[in-house]
């Protein structure tokens, strides 16, 4: 499977091949270092196109830091948006990894290998499984707890993303107190926050919440939602 390096920018693209990858440097990120989620780090990596290698051949990585001044590469296993988070730092610059099978704007973990979209626009639950469904996505599934606690640090990972509450799959609408996912599958990893699930009408939907990401059932409110491509 070829395997392709994407960066998001605000501007012009600059790309190279990068062994099996394609290569694109974040002018948004560039020129600071995020210490957070550090998979591994690397001394004495001569270049951004070595440092890029290195993330590819580990399937947890998912972006890179590459400390030009200091010549040491960092591998992280979640993606960073939002510079702010970050300590400033000269000559660094940042790489996000994505695969062809993902669309862009998508996240894929190759080691769990699931592909998946935060949407941070806040919409009910019905509106943004609705969303999902239009472009042949589901609302991500979280069906055990390499997948939960990955979500969880993607989501603590920048300032941008950890002030939401996600709907994630999953309802008891069928038959109370039965979770299932969208495709029919019963629910058995099931990390509720204590005191959940209550039961009672328009409680049908999950949400994983910001402050601790323990799951609550949930009324009507408008929440972020992660949308999921199968691969």
């Amino acid at each position: 499977m070829l395997v392709t390096l994407i960066i998001l920018l605000t501007g012009t693209l600059s790309s190279a091949y990068i062994g099996s990858g394609l290569g694109e440097k974040s002018i948004m990120m560039s020129g600071v270092l995020v210490k957070i989620s550090i998979l591994s780090e690397f001394p004495n990596v001569l270049s951004g196109v070595r440092c890029v290698d290195l993330c590819l051949q580990n399937e947890a990585c998912m972006s890179v830091f590459y400390r030009r001044q200091h010549r040491r590469c960092q591998l992280h296993d979640v993606l960073f948006i939002s510079p702010q988070d970050g300590e400033e730092e000269a000559d660094t610059v940042y790489y996000s990894v994505r695969t062809d099978i993902c669309p862009p704007g998508f996240l894929h973990n190759r080691h769990l290998n699931i592909c998946y979209q935060l949407h941070l626009d806040r919409r009910n639950a019905d509106d943004a499984l609705a969303d999902c469904t239009s472009r042949g996505q589901h609302l991500v599934v979280i069906d055990n707890e390499d997948k939960q606690n990955h979500v969880v640090k993607q989501m603590k990972s920048s300032s941008g993303t950890r002030s939401c509450s996600y709907i994630i799959d999953g309802s008891d609408a069928a038959k109370r107190g039965h979770w299932v996912f969208h495709d029919g599958r019963n629910m058995t990893f099931l990390p509720w926050a204590p005191g959940f699930p209550e039961t009672g009408r328009g409680k049908s939907h999950i949400i994983a919440r910001r402050d601790s990401f323990l799951w609550r059932n949930l009324q009507g409110d408008d929440k972020c939602y992660i949308c999921e491509r199968d691969v």
